[in-house]
């Protein structure tokens, strides 16, 4: 049997994102809808912009390169 583990802080795919502001305001590029902006917690661990609509995560990287 394997043994099994986890990582006490977890796993963050890239640790340097750059956040949006508070007040900041996005639209998805894949279906224009109004992105909900995630809070920036250590414990999370995904983009700061998430499309409810799409399911899908942006970053600030990925929607300023689909300009």
């Amino acid at each position: 049997m394997q043994d099994h583990h986890t990582h006490e802080k977890g796993l963050k795919y890239k640790e340097d994102y750059l956040w949006p502001a508070l007040d900041a305001k996005r639209n998805c590029p894949k279906c224009n809808e109004a992105l909900e902006r995630q809070e920036d917690e250590p414990t999370y661990f995904g983009k700061p912009w998430w499309c409810g609509k799409c399911q899908w995560q942006f970053s600030e990287e990925d929607l300023n390169s689909k300009k």
